[in-house]
């Protein structure tokens, strides 16, 4: 019995160390599947203090010319591809804190969505990391940006949670101090509302090169509005 007991504690603790954590039902990957990739962070240039940080998904992830493009601010991309808000905040001391950002861009809960997660918790889960960004450095500022209205999003008839966490991110921004929202959904929309598939790769949920382009549009200006020390009018 107790070679059982012992060989039953040790399972747990493989499991628990290597294994999967249960969500809402579901199973979210612990951080493990994502250690690697975020441990080569470290071994990266730290940039200069009061920076602008992006943080996210594959949206952030796959954009190869984000710095480029969003010249002369002086930006650091840290985001990793397939993340959801629950490993942004698993990882949350290894990409943020380095960095010493003055604001941080935010693109999670496309992936928390196409899961299937509720709304709710991928606001909750939000809510949560933004405490931890405020207890890191009260004067780092954030900027929530609007989950894609994609066309895969659109298929899977998930446009409804979508809008449900946007609204949520834009409700952060009215009364969380510091915090900001962005909607960059009228680009990458006609104006009757529909998504721009020219603008998307195959899978009809990231980006081409016009479609960075287009989000650039409104996103570049929101950037440069709540990065600087003084908020414009």
């Amino acid at each position: 019995m107790k070679l059982r007991a012992l060989l039953f504690y040790l399972g747990c603790l493989l499991f628990g160390l290597t294994g999967w954590a249960g969500t809402e039902g579901s199973q979210t990957p612990i951080p493990s599947k994502f250690a690697g990739e975020v441990e080569k962070f470290a071994t990266l240039p730290r940039p200069e203090p009061g920076g602008i940080l992006l943080v996210g998904s594959s949206i952030f992830k796959r954009w190869t010319n984000a710095v480029s493009d969003l010249a002369p601010l002086p930006v650091t991309n840290r985001a990793f591809g397939g993340s959801q808000t629950s490993h942004q905040l698993m990882f949350f001391d290894q990409v943020v804190p380095p960095c010493r950002p003055g604001l941080i861009v935010w693109y999670c809960g496309s992936n928390d969505i196409k899961g299937k997660k509720e709304p709710s918790s991928v606001l909750q889960r939000t809510e949560e990391w933004l405490g931890k960004v405020s207890q890191t450095d009260s004067s780092i500022r954030v900027l929530l940006v609007s989950v894609i209205r994609s066309p895969q999003k659109r298929r899977d008839g998930q446009l409804e949670a979508v809008d449900a966490v946007n609204r949520g991110y834009e409700e952060f921004s009215r009364k969380k101090e510091g915090v900001f929202y962005v909607d960059v959904n009228p680009a990458l929309q006609t104006l009757a509302g529909e998504a721009k598939v020219e603008l998307y790769v195959e899978d009809g949920l990231h980006f081409n090169v016009e479609g960075y382009h287009q989000m650039t549009t409104l996103l570049k200006p929101a950037i440069d509005k709540y990065w600087k020390k003084e908020i414009k009018p």
